[in-house]
C-alpha cells in the first residue's frame, strides 16, 4: 500500500503545476469585464454631460430652438464663422444670453398674454453682404431669422461687431412694433437704448447733435436723440419702456405716449430737448 502511495504522487504534481501557473495568469491578465465596464462607464459620462447640456439650453432659451445656417461657406467670413461661433456653439450662447436679458427687462413678470411668442431663432450668416450688420425677419409659426451680414467677420475686432449684432437682432425679435404701425425710428430708439443700457452689455455711448425743437422726439432721424428720451424718461419714471412695448402690441397710434407717460408728450419733447441742450452747452 505504501508503494502505490508513493507511484501516485508523480501524477498529481503537474495537474497541481497547471492549476498554479493558470492562477497567476489570471492574476496577471487583466479581467476583461473590468475593461468594458469602463469604457461603458465613460460613454455613459459622456451621454450624460450630454443630456445636461441639452437641457441647461433648453432651459436657457425656455423653449424656443436656436439653429446656425452659414451661407458663406467656402470664404473667408464663412470659414471664420464656423470656426468662431459654430464649432464651439458660441453663436447659440450669445443668442441665449442676449435673450434672457432682453426678456428680462421687457418681461419681468413673464406674463404670456403680453409676451411675444418665440418658438425658433434662426442665425444666418448671408451670402452677401447687407445694408445692416443684422435685418431681423420674421416667419411662420414664430420663426425669427437674424441674417448676419459676412462683412463683420472681416474686420480685425469682428468678435465685437458680431456680440452687438447678434444683440440687436435679439432685441428687435422681443420688441413689439404695433402691428407694423409704430414709427420705425421710434423702434430704432428702443434698439439703441437697449443696447446702450441693459446690464451685461458693453456699447460706448455716443453724444448726439442738439435736435431741432419743431421734432418730434420719438421720430427723430437720430436712433441715439430718441434712446436719449426714452433714457431721460426711463429714469424719472422707471418702467416706461416696458410699458412702452407692451402698449405696441395691440397696434400704434401717437397717443400711445401720451397715455404711457401720463402727460402730452409733445410737452415732455420739449423739457427733453431743453436739457439736451443745456448738458451739451455746458461741456
Amino acid at each position: 500500500m505504501e508503494e502505490n502511495h508513493h507511484l501516485l504522487r508523480p501524477l498529481l504534481l503537474p495537474s497541481t503545476t497547471s492549476a498554479t501557473s493558470s492562477t497567476a495568469a489570471a492574476a496577471v491578465a487583466p479581467p476583461l469585464d473590468s475593461s468594458n465596464s469602463s469604457i461603458i462607464f465613460r460613454l455613459s459620462l459622456l451621454a450624460f454631460i450630454g443630456m445636461i447640456s441639452i437641457w441647461a439650453n433648453h432651459e436657457a432659451s425656455k423653449g424656443y430652438a436656436v439653429t446656425r445656417v452659414n451661407e458663406s461657406v467656402n470664404t473667408f467670413a464663412g470659414n471664420r464663422f464656423q470656426l468662431f461661433y459654430v464649432s464651439n456653439d458660441e453663436a447659440r450662447r450669445i443668442v441665449i444670453k442676449a435673450s434672457k436679458i432682453v426678456e428680462s427687462f421687457l418681461y419681468p413678470d413673464n406674463d404670456s398674454h403680453t409676451k411675444k411668442s418665440v418658438a425658433h431663432i434662426v442665425l444666418k450668416l448671408t451670402g452677401q453682404n447687407l445694408t445692416d450688420n443684422v435685418v431681423v425677419d420674421s416667419g411662420v409659426d414664430h420663426e425669427f431669422v437674424l441674417n448676419i451680414s459676412p462683412s463683420i467677420m472681416e474686420g480685425t475686432n469682428f468678435r465685437h461687431a458680431m456680440s452687438l449684432a447678434l444683440q440687436k437682432g435679439v432685441a428687435r425679435i422681443w420688441i413689439w412694433d404695433g402691428q407694423g404701425n409704430a414709427p420705425k425710428n421710434l423702434i430704432n430708439g428702443i434698439l439703441e437704448y437697449m443696447t446702450n443700457n441693459l446690464g451685461g452689455w458693453s456699447r460706448p455711448a455716443h453724444r448726439a447733435e442738439p435736435p431741432e425743437l419743431a421734432t418730434p422726439c420719438w421720430k427723430h432721424g437720430d436712433s441715439r436723440v430718441v434712446a436719449g428720451f426714452l433714457n431721460y424718461y426711463e429714469r424719472r419714471r422707471p418702467g416706461f419702456v416696458r410699458r412702452l412695448n407692451r402698449a405696441m402690441k395691440d397696434g400704434w397710434d401717437d397717443g400711445i405716449l401720451d397715455g404711457v407717460l401720463g402727460r402730452p408728450v409733445r410737452n415732455l419733447c420739449t423739457t427733453y430737448y431743453e436739457s439736451l441742450r443745456y448738458n451739451i452747452s455746458s461741456v
